[in-house]
């Protein structure tokens, strides 16, 4: 019986997972190198969908002494590890496998159990770093928001299909030239161009940011819904093809695509 793909990708979801990358993995904070190696593992942790970088304790420049606080496989006084998935949403510190916690001490500077060694044989000889502790370069180019995930892409590709979006029904935007961004694992995501917004759009203080695109900027409607859809006004080089133009959440608003009307995605942005 053939398999689907997907399943194979999530069958093992609640596994601590790793793979080898071939890429060189450096690691400052405050301008002292914590790691410079060309051995880093990704890791991800159980139920966690994106992975971190595991780095040599041979290659670890920083001083690491324990933290004093040791984690259990789903440990229920951590608010997060309940959760089906782990998001990234859910901080670091949540651990889902059992392992010990490190402090990470880079010059003067103490990053608190940034550090996590899981009790596992094949990862015994790593330290699973916090990505947001530290700043980090795949080579030398920087890297935002987690690695880069081998198994994950996106893709943007110009279409004619007419796409609507309402809101309770008033129309917020219509447009028969969106660029679709197709996202493994996630919804297909409609970018439509500025001029075809229908209503007047309120920037707001949240920004979020994305492996492959960069930093967003959020909008949302006066007397509608809030941080309803975003923006990316300086994108990485993956995200390019979308610069400026304006995506709604397809989980918060009513989207129709050539008069089909779809079904709202669940996602963790529902």
């Amino acid at each position: 019986m053939a398999v689907r793909m997907m399943d194979l990708f999530t069958g093992n979801h609640d596994a601590l997972r790793f793979e080898p990358t071939a890429k060189r993995i450096r690691v400052c904070r405050g301008g002292e190198l914590v790691a410079d190696t060309q051995d880093a593992l990704l890791v991800w942790e159980p139920r966690r969908i994106v992975p971190t970088y595991a780095v040599p304790w041979s290659a670890i420049a920083a001083h690491l002494v324990p933290a004093g606080a040791e984690s259990g496989d789903d440990d229920a006084d951590r608010p997060g590890t309940s959760h089906a998935l782990l998001d990234p949403s859910v901080p670091f510190g949540h651990h889902s496998s059992a392992g010990t916690e490190f402090d990470v001490i880079a010059g003067d500077d103490t990053a608190g159990a940034a550090a996590f060694r899981p009790d596992d044989p094949d990862l015994a000889d790593y330290a699973v770093l916090d990505f947001d502790a530290f700043e980090w370069r795949e080579e030398d180019e920087p890297i935002t928001s987690h690695p880069h995930d081998p198994f994950k892409r996106i893709d943007v590709l110009a279409g004619s299909r007419t796409v609507r979006v309402e809101f309770e029904g008033t129309l917020l935007a219509e447009s028969s030239h969106p660029k679709l961004l197709f996202e493994t694992m996630l919804p297909v995501r409609f970018y439509l161009p500025r001029e075809d917004v229908a209503v007047r759009l309120q920037p707001s203080n949240t920004v979020s940011y994305c492996a492959y695109k960069g930093r967003a900027s959020y909008f949302s409607v006066p007397d509608g819904p809030r941080d309803v859809a975003w923006s990316y006004r300086d994108p990485l080089h993956d995200g390019e093809p979308v610069r400026d133009r304006i995506c709604f959440f397809d989980e918060r608003v009513d989207v129709t695509v050539d008069g089909v009307r779809r079904d709202r995605p669940s996602t963790p942005w529902s």
